[in-house]
């Protein structure tokens, strides 16, 4: 057949191939062959993880922009377009690069080893969550509270058709007036990508029921967590280097595997941050390709520029860093004055620019000195990895190399990118909060790339060289906080089931959302036990029906971290409720008022206080103050004797 009728056959089949997976339902067939045609296009690479990762971040950093579009036509996102577009361009690709099929998807030796590191990763942050039901799922995450948002957000795009920000009509009816405009900003190219590859999974073209929906969200967002590890990884193996041996490089990839699910991403992971753990791995996969670039200048100018838009619209925290790394690459390797690599730049920055600009606002001193549910992390196994990184990048003469030296400068820029903020933190609040934490996350994924590096100190005998990670393993797994106040490791708590977070939260909060799927004429509130359980059971149910617009005024009042309040004060919210109010309620012993907010003399603070015993002596138990307000607003309040769930 003629070069032109093969090419035509091929568009042919770019749209008629999704048209018949939709049809019959296997339309996440199409994701894997989008990736599979974008790996073998790929220039400068030869290695199938090569491919494979850098296909990964080029996709997402195409996504965010293609969803600009995608919010527009007349299609929203349903699966026959997206794919045939994506299947369009990339025919085109193919027929522009030629690839040699044969030795695409042949992996080395190295490959194997990274690619057993990160399905090791993998699969320890999955096993927590397939062992528990989707109550227990949420409650891994539930404490970091802002998963609850982060379900909604991606209700919000998936019933919109596109991104919120482009669709306030459709955000406006699922966020109360103080926070939709936050929300609706927010960097959304993550829960783009999971609105999207729901679709695909399902073969739908549009959301499911509030639940299935958020089930869906959780798996995409234990993901990410892989995707972070598999880009750690691979970024050390290329840092290593094309002369590593699979035996040098076993015990530095052994303990960046244990760095990453072990101590301080993992508890990124933990607190439910998907679009940070999707930020951290652009910025681990493109200082990889800082430290050692692509053979190819133009496709690693156009790469760099999806991984920066592809940051942006992840977490723009970290968008300083990553425009500093990609200018230390063009300045330092003289690809500046490439005319791809110029190009490329100039096209990506209006797209890099969207998401700073929609949240000017959040991005002053006040916003950036608040408080947030981030878990601190860990100063000196942090001051550890750092002094490693330093070692991995000099010894051995290693700053003659401008490999190790643009790896140094990329460290250095992430380091003051954390100390910038701490200043700010200093001056205006007068202690590092939240987002420091947030920025030290950033500069331990920079650090653990370059331990890539540290292959060239591993003894080239076996039994010396993997007795060199020993140490280190131990440690990582001993540790466990800022400052090491419990044993264990996070991620081993968590693997072993001693650290839950909240189950019992997240089952009263699928209980309560199964009792009422279509609560948009009403808010549910949980009274039926502890505070911390009854909060995140609000706060979670008002996701899980697509009713945090009238959840989120309960947020900030059932949280037992917030001031006591009063009998006036429930009276005064139920007043205010736009909506009736829907008390459930089940523990005769359960109560949170108080009669003197100065003096909370709470029941719970005695010796042998029963933690259900929230309030204070004195005040209504739950149950009283519940039905108190039941005859005092008739026809608004609701009083329901519920059955809180026993498996947690």
């Amino acid at each position: 057949m003629p070069r032109p009728a093969r090419l035509a056959a091929a568009f042919a089949a770019a749209w008629i191939g999704p048209l018949l997976t939709h049809l019959v339902k296997l339309d996440f067939l199409l994701p894997v062959i989008v990736l599979a045609l974008l790996m073998a296009v790929q220039r400068g690479v030869a290695g199938v993880l090569d491919r494979l990762v850098l296909a990964l971040g080029q996709a997402f950093g195409a996504l965010c922009v293609a969803g600009l579009l995608f919010s527009v036509w007349p299609w929203g996102l349903h699966p026959v377009p997206i794919a045939g577009v994506a299947l369009s361009v990339l025919v085109a690709l193919v027929a522009v690069t030629r690839p040699a099929w044969r030795t695409i998807y042949r992996p080395g030796a190295r490959d194997l080893l990274a690619g057993a590191a990160a399905l090791g990763v993998a699969g320890a942050a999955a096993v927590p969550f397939a062992l528990r039901d989707l109550g227990g799922r949420i409650g891994i995450i539930a404490a970091g509270e802002d998963m609850a948002r982060h379900i909604v957000l991606t209700d919000i795009i998936g019933q919109a058709g596109g991104y919120a920000f482009l669709h306030r009509d459709v955000a406006d009816r699922f966020l109360s007036a103080d926070v939709a405009s936050g929300i609706s900003n927010y960097p959304q190219g993550t829960y783009l990508t999971y609105a999207v590859l729901d679709r695909f999974v399902r073969s739908s073209d549009r959301n499911t029921d509030a639940i299935t929906q958020a089930s869906h969200v959780l798996w995409l967002y234990v993901a990410t967590f892989a995707f972070l590890g598999l880009a750690v990884l691979w970024a050390v193996r290329r840092v290593a280097g094309p002369g590593a041996t699979p035996l040098r490089l076993a015990p530095v990839l052994a303990v960046a595997a244990a760095w990453v699910y072990c101590a301080d991403p993992v508890a990124v992971f933990v607190r439910g941050y998907p679009n940070q753990l999707m930020g951290m791995a652009l910025a681990a996969i493109l200082t990889g390709l800082v430290v050692r670039p692509l053979t190819h200048r133009g496709a690693q100018g156009i790469t760099v520029a999806l991984l920066v838009v592809g940051v942006s619209f992840s977490y723009h925290l970290f968008l300083p860093y990553a425009g500093v790394a990609a200018l230390v690459w063009a300045l330092r390797t003289g690809a500046w004055r490439h005319p791809g690599v110029v190009a490329a730049g100039v096209v990506a920055a209006p797209f890099t620019l969207i998401t700073p600009i929609l949240n000017l606002n959040a991005a002053t001193a006040e916003h950036l000195g608040t408080a947030g549910t981030a878990l601190p992390v860990d100063r000196p196994l942090t001051a550890l990895l750092v002094l490693l990184a330093l070692m991995a990048t000099t010894a051995r003469r290693g700053l003659r190399s401008p490999a190790f030296l643009r790896g140094l400068m990329a460290l250095g820029a992430a380091l003051t990118v954390a100390l910038g903020l701490a200043v700010v933190q200093l001056v205006t609040v007068g202690s590092t909060v939240y987002y420091f934490e947030k920025t030290l996350h950033l500069a331990i994924i920079v650090a653990l790339v370059l331990l890539g590096g540290l292959v060239r100190l591993v003894p080239r005998r076996t039994v010396p060289a993997l007795a060199c990670a020993v140490p280190l393993l131990l440690v990582i797994a001993a540790t466990g906080g800022q400052w090491h106040t419990r044993p264990g490791a996070t991620g081993l708590r968590l693997l072993a089931g001693i650290d839950r977070g909240s189950p019992a939260g997240g089952s009263d909060a699928v209980y309560l959302a199964r009792q009422h799927p279509r609560s948009g004429e009403a808010v549910t509130v949980d009274l039926m036990s502890t505070p911390y359980r009854n909060w995140l059971g609000t706060l979670y149910a008002s996701s899980l029906t697509r009713n945090y617009r009238y959840g989120h005024a309960w947020y900030a009042f059932l949280n037992p971290a917030n001031p006591p309040k009063t009998l006036d004060d429930l009276d005064a919210i139920v007043a205010q409720s736009p909506v009736p109010v829907r008390f459930y309620v089940a523990n005769a012993k359960a109560s949170m008022l108080v009669l003197d907010p100065a003096r909370p003399a709470r029941e719970s603070d005695k010796p042998g206080g029963d933690p259900v015993q929230f309030g204070a002596a004195g005040a209504l138990t739950n149950i009283e103050a519940a039905e108190y307000l039941a005859a005092r607003y008739p026809g608004k309040v609701q009083v329901i004797h519920g059955k809180p769930p026993e498996r947690v």
